[in-house]
C-alpha cells in the first residue's frame, strides 16, 4: 500500500503488514535489569510474533517509515519505522500521522478548551494551529516506534 505524499517537513512510506517480514523471532524466557548484571541465568528460548505483540487491530494498522526530525524529542528518528492503529481514537497528547491540505505530518496532538495543535518534539519547528479553513484528518495513532539501537 503506497500512499502519496508531498511534504516537505516530512517525508513517509507507507506499508502493510503483509510486505513486512516478521518471522518468529527467538524470546529469552527471563528479564533482563537495565542496571547492575545479574549472574547468567538458564533461560529457555520460547517464539514471538512480533506482529501478534505489536498490532491490535489487524485491519486497522500499517507502517509508515519516517525521513525527518521535527519529532525527535519524543524518539521519533529519521529512519525509525512507526506503528499506526486507524482504530484508535486521538486523545490529548497522543502521537498522531495527520494529513494537513494533502500534506502527512507526525506531531503530538494538544487539546485545549478552544483549539487544537499539532505540536512537534523539536524546537526546530513550530506548532500547528489547526483551523476551519484547514483540511484536517487524524489518520491514526501512532502505537509503536522501530528504531535501531545506537
Amino acid at each position: 500500500m503506497k500512499i502519496p505524499k508531498k511534504n516537505t517537513e516530512q517525508k513517509l512510506s507507507f506499508h502493510n503488514f503483509k510486505e513486512l517480514n516478521l518471522d518468529e523471532i527467538k524470546l529469552a524466557d527471563l528479564s533482563v535489569p537495565a542496571g547492575f548484571p545479574s549472574p547468567a541465568d538458564d533461560f529457555i528460548e520460547m517464539e514471538i510474533n512480533l506482529q501478534d505483540y505489536i498490532v491490535k487491530n489487524k485491519e486497522a494498522t500499517f507502517c509508515v517509515k519516517v525521513e525527518g526530525t521535527s519529532m525527535t524529542k519524543a524518539g521519533i528518528n529519521s529512519g525509525d519505522i512507526m506503528i499506526v492503529d486507524r482504530s484508535l481514537y486521538p486523545k490529548h497528547n497522543n502521537i498522531v500521522l495527520a494529513v494537513i491540505d494533502g500534506e502527512f505530518t507526525v506531531k503530538r496532538i494538544a487539546v485545549n478548551e478552544d483549539s487544537l495543535y499539532l505540536v512537534p518534539e523539536n524546537d526546530n519547528f513550530s506548532p500547528i494551529k489547526i483551523n476551519e479553513s484547514m483540511n484536517f484528518q487524524v489518520w491514526g495513532v501512532v502505537t509503536h516506534i522501530i528504531h535501531k539501537a545506537h
